[in-house]
């Protein structure tokens, strides 16, 4: 054999080789991918129906990567009302097809199938489920019922339904001898996969699953009854339902049934037939599409089918995208409004990003399809409901108690409109008129009740009707009480009247009763732990409970007052935090319920014994007026920040500590007499709410980080940052410091709406610029 003929032989015998041996594998990876894109495409056939789309349309658009919006979702309920014969005013429709489909649908777009427009739909299925129509009725009844939680009613019918249904299996075959038995015994499989937990439930699927691999699964990978070639051929609807009942009963359907060479997996077969692609009917589209849906969910992990909403969390991942989907919407509307101040776009802008975060906190702790769907539908409703003020206030806003560590820093009110027209009056005279604000040393630390925070009350508090404090408007008087049975509110917003007093707006938690009352940290305290809490002692007389779930679901014991419990670390859970034991459980963390017995000191707030002399190429800025808290930590503030030498650190030291001039920042802002200055606004938020905010004077020529440096200086703000000019890098702000190297915390800004693409440290201001600062977390 010449040399050129062995060498082409033996390169297609090794070709052979690696395919047999390394083909599984290949097509596996390929066949994921394969289904991916299938999803895709079934999903933008599915959304170009625009107003037609209906139930089942629904269902597949919840259970993809990007959810559903509010548009398909109001189309799809108003096809459901339309087209189920119960809900129209007709009876129940052919085999009960009608009925699963809008139970399904309107439990995805997180409707109550109990209460449609005053129609109870789960109760007329439930009338039928006692007298089937027919064997179709059976099996479609049953996966309606399986869907959720409809009442003892609905659960008695499911129990009686799983019970006909099995009863119809063929003893010898393991199928169900309907005139299609692939089809009938798929819906059979599915409907069973739902209710596995009822008697004999499981025993039937395992039969079901082994007669289906061993009577009709075919080399090609689709699925065909050979004893009845009318109704039992192989077609594209017969293969996809049938995966789809295998995926839900746990089957892996990415690889072939039988372990012999030639067979090919189900949704490899599914794949070849292109069900999804433009040109099919809308049915084949549905169905093929959630028949992907639920092969992917099964493959990572996912146990029973999509449809048992109570059961899964395969809605999630949608929910998670379309919630965010909806915030960036929500968020471009804001930025476009052209009636808008800077700052209350940026205020809006923040609370939606806090919006945002409390929802996917919820919709990550969330562990069934249904809680998902309401989450994310409460959220979406949460964003419509902030609005942008078009009308900029007549003074500046400052809050009254800014809290820092041990510290209490008291602004008069009176203060903040002086404050903005003479910065140099405050930050050169201490014998000006214009008041300025005093240091105040408690003695523990206070905490400062945010934007959309939960407090309860430390003493007696008066609820008003409006902000006008007057004893007409006097609407409750909630009486000092021992800590356990404290009043709770949720601060909605927080201002000052036109009386000069600093107060909240609220809700009661209890009542839902909302109205204003005065505010500070002698009347209110956070009503959850954030701190580094590492055991805590019980306090509740009816005791806690421990839960293996964030969201306190799961529970696994009762914990008695006085009981005593390692804590390894607190959780944030929307407003309402979580603290995650030592042994991995979850307990609330609500002070009127638990007593932390040992906190661990953060470094943050370790006062240094002396100020440490300064090193070349750093300066150390030292207000007297606050406590130690030295911030080590970095993140961008709008470019990552490069190698330097240089280090300014606004160092809050002890009131003993003796305190040492600020130093000048890299372009002097305080105004000269010979000087030309411009003026510019800053406001600085966080958490929802906004810290300070006012109007600063500063020499023609300073840059955005300058003016950041006098502003914080006159607000008597603590404020850490590092380098200067292009390396620019603000790492904390009034206590809310950046999160470590990596993560997205950290301070962003922005100047006139607009997020420049240089540093603070290089931005020229002008005169009327508008900056605003945002805590990002």
């Amino acid at each position: 054999m010449k040399r050129k003929q062995f060498l082409y032989w033996l390169s297609i015998v090794l070709g052979i080789f690696l395919i047999f041996f390394s083909g599984g594998n290949s097509a596996r990876a390929d066949t994921a991918s394969d289904v991916n894109s299938a999803i895709s495409t079934g999903l933008t056939e599915i959304a170009q129906q625009g107003s037609q789309i209906d139930a089942w349309d629904a269902t597949c658009l919840v259970f993809g990567d990007n959810g559903i919006t509010d548009l398909q979702a109001q189309n799809a309920y108003k096809s459901i009302l339309k087209n189920n014969d119960f809900l129209s005013g007709g009876s129940q429709g052919l085999n009960g097809i009608s009925d699963v489909s809008a139970v399904n649908g309107l439990v995805a777009i997180g409707k109550d199938p109990t209460n449609v427009n005053g129609k109870n739909l789960v109760a007329d299925i439930v009338k039928d489920a006692n007298n089937p129509a027919s064997d179709y009725s059976i099996v479609n009844d049953l996966q309606a019922l399986s869907t959720g939680s409809y009442g003892q009613a609905s659960e008695t019918a499911r129990t009686s339904l799983t019970k006909k249904l099995i009863g119809m299996q063929d003893q010898k075959t393991g199928l169900w001898n309907e005139f299609d038995k692939v089809d009938y015994t798929g819906r059979a499989i599915l409907a069973l996969s739902m209710n596995t937990n009822q008697p004999g439930a499981a025993d039937a699927l395992n039969t079901a699953v082994k007669a289906v691999s061993n009577r009709l699964y075919q080399e090609n990978g689709g699925f065909a009854d050979s004893s009845n070639t009318m109704f039992g051929a192989e077609n594209a609807y017969n293969d996809v339902t049938m995966t789809n009942a295998l995926a839900s009963a746990g089957v892996n359907v990415y690889v072939p049934l039988k372990e012999k060479t030639g067979y090919v997996a189900p949704v490899q077969r599914a794949l070849d037939q292109h069900p999804v692609s433009a040109g099919n009917s809308a049915m084949l589209i549905q169905q093929a599409t959630w028949t992907f849906e639920q092969a992917r969910f099964t493959r990572n992990g996912g146990k029973g089918s999509i449809f048992a909403f109570n059961q899964t969390d395969a809605a999630k991942p949608g929910e998670i995208a379309s919630i965010k989907a909806a915030a960036i919407t929500k968020k471009q509307s804001i930025i476009n409004d052209p009636q808008a101040t800077a700052a209350a776009k940026s205020d809006a802008l923040n609370l939606v990003d806090q919006i945002l975060a409390t929802y996917v906190s919820k919709l990550s702790a969330d562990s069934t399809s249904s809680a998902a769907i309401a989450d994310r539908a409460a959220g979406v409703t949460a964003f419509n409901h902030v609005t942008v003020s078009h009308a900029a206030p007549a003074t500046p806003v400052t809050p009254p108690t800014v809290t820092n560590n041990n510290v209490t820093v008291v602004n008069n009110p009176a203060s903040s409109s002086s404050a903005s027209s003479s910065s140099a009056a405050t930050s050169t005279s201490s014998s000006s008129s214009v008041p300025i604000s005093t240091p105040t040393v408690s003695g523990k630390p206070v905490k400062k009740a945010s934007h959309r925070s939960i407090v309860y009350a430390l003493t007696t508090v008066k609820l008003y009707r409006s902000s006008n404090f007057t004893k007409s408007n006097l609407t409750k008087t909630y009486k000092k009480r021992a800590r356990i049975n404290r009043p709770m509110f949720l601060v909605i917003s927080q201002q000052t009247n036109k009386q000069g007093h600093a107060i909240y707006r609220v809700k009661d938690m209890n009542s839902g009763k909302t109205g204003y009352t005065l505010s500070g940290s002698k009347y209110f305290a956070h009503a959850y732990y954030s701190a580094k809490v590492t055991r805590i002692k019980v306090i509740n007389p009816k005791g806690i409970n421990e839960y293996g779930k964030v969201n306190l679901t799961s529970k696994k014991r009762h914990v008695k007052k006085n009981a005593s419990l390692s804590v390894r670390k607190v959780v944030n859970y929307g407003l309402s935090n979580r603290m995650q034991l030592t042994n991995g459980r979850y307990i609330t963390a609500n002070k009127k319920l638990i007593l932390a017995t040992k906190i661990k000191k953060s470094s943050q707030n370790t006062r240094p014994s002396t100020p440490t002399a300064t090193t070349t190429g750093t300066s150390t800025s030292t207000p007297p007026t606050n406590s130690g808290s030295t911030a080590t930590t970095t993140t961008t503030t709008s470019s990552k920040p490069t190698a330097t030498t240089g280090t300014t650190t606004t160092t809050n030291n002890s009131p003993s500590a003796t305190p040492t001039l600020p130093v000048a920042p890299t372009n002097p802002v305080t105004p000269s007499n010979d000087a030309k200055t411009i003026t510019t606004t800053i406001s600085i938020h966080a958490d929802g709410a906004t810290i300070a905010n006012g109007s600063i004077k500063v020499n023609s020529g300073a840059s955005a980080f300058d003016a950041l440096q006098e502003f914080t200086q006159q607000k008597r703000l603590p404020l850490t940052c590092k380098g200067s000019g292009a390396t620019a890098y603000v790492t904390g702000i009034n206590g809310y410091n950046a999160g470590p190297a990596g993560t997205m915390t950290g301070w962003l800004y922005s100047v006139n709406g607009t997020e420049p693409g240089s540093s603070m440290g290089v931005y020229t201001l002008k005169d009327g610029d508008s900056i605003s600062m945002t805590y990002n977390k």
